[in-house]
């Protein structure tokens, strides 16, 4: 599989770096980012307070998203608090770190959102239109809440196991988690660890089946059939190879889809910035 040959083939590059650095430290220092973009403060979650803004995505076919993107992607410079100022990627997106938990304004130059950070060291995706004459976001805030019962897994445990119960968090560390995997449960969050080069770390090398209502992903990579039977279902910077995704009220934000076979809902649905999806 294509994602576990990605993921085995780390130990190769980590083992050439440091010869590569001793052969070439005159050259440049450009770091190509994914096409998912760059860092989006998945690696941070649990550790510092961070808001990744995604600003004028590409809004798929089918999606219901009333709000139209601008035009402008790269060099859109956002402030926070009293945080350094920070300009989004080729890509539209910027990563803000260290937020302090109040009523954080993040100040574009033609306007400014108000973004309720509720508890340190939690994450937020923020995804908004921009102009010259303002900005407006796309949808809510996503919070994604670090408070309640988080469960920290590695590769080798029972993956199925702990995500039986409701309105759990399941933060798997990188890794290839080998087998098919169920979630039944209602308001699971499942976060996958993030590398800022080379995007998700953890795989699942198996099928994923999804009958648990209001289910969140991020950061996850699957490498079968992904299959969604429930409402509220959300993926945000996850890869999938084939998807059957149904039920009403899914989000899909940045994700990026590599197989042949590929249904995504198209009604009910906030599509935005998705690879492959038209």
């Amino acid at each position: 599989m294509k994602f576990i040959e990605k993921y085995t083939g780390k130990i190769l590059v980590l083992f050439l770096i440091p010869m590569l650095l001793l052969v070439n430290t005159c050259g440049d220092d450009e770091i190509t980012s994914p096409d998912n973009g760059g860092d989006p403060g998945g690696s941070d979650f649990g550790k510092t307070t961070s808001v990744v803004i995604i600003v004028n995505p590409k809004i798929n076919e089918g999606s219901t998203t009333t709000v139209k993107s601008g035009t402008q992607r790269e060099n859109v410079s956002i402030k926070a608090a009293d945080l350094e100022t920070v300009s989004t990627d080729p890509t539209g997106l910027a990563v803000i770190k260290d937020l302090p938990a109040d009523t954080v304004s993040l100040k574009f130059s033609s306007r400014s959102i108000d973004l309720n950070v509720v508890q340190e060291k939690e994450l937020y995706d923020v995804v908004v239109s921009y102009t010259s004459n303002g900005v407006e976001e796309i949808i809510p805030a996503v919070r994604y809440p670090i408070g309640g019962t988080v469960i920290t897994v590695k590769p080798g445990d029972d993956l199925n196991d702990s995500l039986k119960a409701d309105d759990i968090i399941v933060y798997m560390e990188p890794g290839i988690y080998n087998g098919d995997v169920t979630i039944n449960a209602e308001g699971v969050l499942l976060f996958g660890s993030w590398d800022e080069v080379e995007g998700s770390e953890s795989i699942i090398n198996g099928k994923l089946m999804v009958n648990g209502g209001n289910v969140r992903m991020r950061g996850v990579t699957v490498d079968s059939l992904t299959t969604v039977r429930a409402n509220g279902f959300s993926a945000a910077f996850c890869e999938f190879n084939n998807a059957d995704i149904s039920g009403n009220l899914v989000s899909l934000l940045r994700n990026i889809f590599n197989g042949t076979n590929v249904k995504v809902p198209s009604s009910s649905a906030v599509l935005l910035d998705n690879k492959n999806l038209l």
